[in-house]
């Protein structure tokens, strides 16, 4: 999970939210509450959040990715219109674009109609993920004994086989690049002339510029790669050993 910015509110929001909600609200009166609205009138009352402009920003604001999970689309469903605060319980907040986030069908459908008003999750719209996870292995952990945190993992299920596999597959590639890069610094070391430690230096640079691409913020899974990179003793003695060439 990384931090996310929210974008401006779509025009299409800004227009007619009040409209919607007015409608909505006047059935809810009608039939004395939200669940006791037929569910066809319902789903027809409610549809509109999911109007392509409204998914467009949220999903570019994300990378494309769940806000959750960090997965992409075809790895745990299509993305969704996620209601942060569900709209069983929360209707009046049905288009209210700050209650909006991308889910993935998974992380959408695990979460629910989980109460975040009463039992809150990390919502990283307004939350700065790494204040409350840390990866250890392919296991996502909440720092200390953070309520928050835990309850977060289990609720959005961030610690189930179908994102702990694509983990193992990342860890296995950012191993081996830590032991390519630590023998690239050993072969770096080793030189005796200053145009070898140069060609050296460029081979330290490429392989650099190439695992941070993964861990860039609109990669599946960045938060993880990230985590293990600032961990990662050869790639760190390889950014100082490039800094230091780069006065």
């Amino acid at each position: 999970m990384i931090k996310l910015v929210r974008r401006g509110k779509p025009g299409i929001l800004e227009t007619n939210q009040g409209v919607w909600q007015q409608a909505l609200d006047l059935a809810i009166k009608k039939y004395g509450g939200y669940g006791s609205i037929p569910q066809k009138e319902r789903e027809s009352l409610v549809s509109h959040y999911r109007h392509e402009k409204i998914k467009e920003g949220l999903v570019e604001s994300s990378g494309e990715k769940c806000a959750f999970c960090e997965s992409k689309p075809g790895e745990s469903g299509n993305i969704e219109v996620e209601h942060f605060l569900p709209k069983s319980i929360y209707p009046s907040l049905t288009f209210e674009w700050g209650n909006f986030l991308p889910s993935c069908r998974k992380c959408n459908g695990s979460k629910s109609d989980h109460d975040t008003g009463a039992d809150p999750i990390v919502n990283p719209y307004d939350i700065d993920p790494d204040s409350v996870f840390y990866y250890r292995d392919i296991q996502i952990k909440a720092i200390g004994d953070n309520v928050l945190g835990e309850t977060t993992i289990r609720v959005c299920g961030l610690n189930s086989v179908r994102l702990m596999r694509p983990r193992a597959e990342i860890l296995v590639a950012l191993h081996d690049f830590s032991e390519s890069i630590r023998e690239a610094i050993e072969d770096y070391r080793s030189c005796t002339t200053e145009l070898q430690r140069t060609n050296r230096a460029r081979k330290i640079y490429e392989s650099i510029e190439r695992i941070e691409l993964i861990s860039s913020r609109d990669e599946r899974y960045s938060g993880f790669c990230k985590s293990y990179l600032q961990a990662c003793e050869p790639y760190c003695e390889a950014k100082k050993l490039i800094a230091e060439r780069n006065g």
